[in-house]
């Protein structure tokens, strides 16, 4: 699975505002761009991989999905084992 994070660039109005004068005026002006990390998300699940009548494996499985700018997936993931670790305590 990659860890590295995807970005999008935006472009889009920015509101401005000017202190001169008297009372303040409120005013826009053009952005050039900007860019942001698109939002990422994890799902997990236990797998029981099964011969006849018994369970012969359990796995923990992982998938990332990758989101736009409103919560939508962009991009779906697909499942894959999560690697096991031996640790001796």
């Amino acid at each position: 699975m990659s860890t590295t994070l995807t970005t999008n660039t935006f472009y889009g109005i920015v509101p401005s505002v000017s202190t001169g004068g008297t009372g303040m005026a409120m005013q826009t002006i053009q952005a050039t761009s900007f860019v942001m990390v698109e939002p990422i998300s994890y799902e997990f699940q236990v797998v029981e991989y099964m011969e006849g009548d018994r369970i012969a494996k359990v796995a923990l499985q992982v998938k990332r999905n990758i989101h736009d700018q409103y919560g939508n997936i962009k991009l779906a993931g697909f499942w894959q084992d999560v690697p096991r670790i031996q640790m001796k305590l």
